[in-house]
């Protein structure tokens, strides 16, 4: 028997979901890095800006436990990927017609409610397609691969934003239907209208591919009750200490976001293709380290590295508070990018490991939506009190004040991580790890 179990093959994703998941966020890495920038190009001030990410946080998140709830009951996933998907995405076509950003808000809010569909779906959908003892090591592979196609959407976005001769070019090329598939505005708006028209169109692409994935099928023998979501943040468990965990830290990154934009496009008066490239330099970083944390994380567990990525991230805000050139931005971006890569997917991990398999999509619906809630509060509360210290200290000290904040509640908040526990045993740690990496260098100097 030993052998047999041995040499039996891990169960990987298949390539369906990696087409699928970089085409979502191909469309995601076409927009979503410039929205505050469309924000404040439009005019929004602080409250605005707040507003808007905190609509942008807790819109996904509010309605999640109800899909996730609703494919755990059914145990159907692809459906709910699809139309999420398509009609997410599309939504973001109409982001060209906003007026004002209470308008943008609000189509905001609408837009995200719809990918809200896609998430928790999506997310469990993946964690039946792998092994759990590869899990770590799956998430990073497609984490490179949707990275790497975010960076390259990211990057067509910055450069279609330098070339404001692209629309009347294409208005001429389509003759009489060119002023209606491309309407004309202000020179300001034109440039996101691209990003948001290809968004939409790959929506529709990916949607349909979903359906594809071959899917388990549910017993119908069996009786699938509705999931408890409500109960599971009120029973005591690792699940709702890892929720509970989240909370102030989750408070603390959001607190830093609406000002980030304040700084690239108005402290340091950075190009959408400067930005563009910061976005890109993120997501990079995100993508050659999702893989080697993701196997790193199978082999030490979970635990150590959220624990590593979330007690790195203050150095991001503290940067932009400090930065005095688009190099300090970039520089800053690169170890978010790092950071985002240790922790994301093995968060996401983590309550693989903690969840049943047949309630997973309420898991991660029921935390998505309560940190969702908690950055709701972080951003919004952070834009209303730097709006109010304006008239006091003025609007440099407001952001450098917001930011330096966020920095240290950040170092606080990681330090609540210490006391999650893991649902197994692992076959090394990082002190272990890093003493035999140590040694094998010495050993190899010694050699040479």
């Amino acid at each position: 028997m030993e052998p047999m179990e041995s040499t039996k093959s891990e169960k990987t994703l298949p390539g369906i979901a990696y087409l699928v998941g970089s085409l979502s966020q191909f469309a995601i890495g076409l927009h979503s890095p410039f929205l505050n920038t469309y924000l404040v190009d439009m005019g929004a001030n602080y409250a605005e800006l707040g507003a808007f990410r905190s609509v942008g946080n807790v819109a996904p998140t509010i309605l999640q436990p109800a899909w996730g709830a609703i494919s755990d009951k059914y145990g159907k996933r692809k459906p709910f990927v699809a139309f999420g998907t398509v009609t997410g995405f599309m939504m973001v076509f109409l982001f060209f017609f906003a007026a004002t950003p209470l308008e943008m808000i609000l189509l905001y809010g609408i837009q995200s409610i719809l990918l809200s569909i896609q998430i928790p779906t999506w997310q469990a959908l993946l964690s039946e397609l792998m092994d759990e003892s590869n899990r770590g090591k799956e998430l990073g592979r497609l984490a490179l691969a949707t990275n790497a196609a975010s960076v390259a959407a990211t990057t067509i976005t910055g450069f279609l934003a330098v070339m404001p001769a692209i629309l009347p070019h294409l208005r001429t090329v389509f003759g009489i239907y060119g002023n209606i598939i491309f309407p004309t505005a202000e020179a300001w708006r034109e440039a996101y209208y691209l990003p948001f028209l290809l968004t939409a169109i790959l929506g529709i692409i990916a949607s349909i591919l979903s359906l594809r994935i071959n899917e388990k099928e549910p017993d119908i023998k069996e009786k699938r009750e509705f999931p408890p979501i409500l109960k599971l943040l009120s029973h005591p468990g690792m699940f709702r200490k890892f929720c509970f965990i989240s909370v102030f830290y989750s408070f603390a990154m959001a607190m830093a976001w609406p000002y980030f934009t304040v700084v690239q496009r108005v402290w340091l008066e950075n190009t959408i293709l400067e930005i563009a490239i910061a976005s890109v330099i993120m997501s990079a970083c995100i993508m050659i380290s999702s893989v080697p944390f993701g196997k790193f994380s199978d082999k030490i567990g979970r635990k150590q590295l959220i624990m590593i990525g979330r007690g790195t991230l203050f150095l991001v805000p503290l940067m932009y508070a400090f930065a005095d050139s688009v190099i300090i931005i970039y520089i800053a971006n690169a170890i978010a990018g790092l950071c985002v890569g240790a922790s994301f997917n093995t968060i996401i991990a983590y309550i693989y490991d903690i969840s049943p398999e047949e309630e997973r999509s309420s898991h991660l619906a029921v935390f998505n939506t309560f940190t969702g809630i908690i950055f709701l509060g972080g951003s919004l509360i952070a834009g209303l009190v730097g709006e109010a210290l304006t008239p006091i200290i003025g609007e440099y000290m407001a952001v450098f004040a917001m930011l330096l904040a966020s920095s240290i509640l950040r170092i606080i908040g990681s330090l609540f991580y210490w006391i999650i526990k893991e649902p197994r045993e692992y076959s090394s740690d990082i002190r272990t790890e890093v003493r035999a990496f140590l040694y094998r260098r010495r050993l190899d100097t010694e050699t040479v």
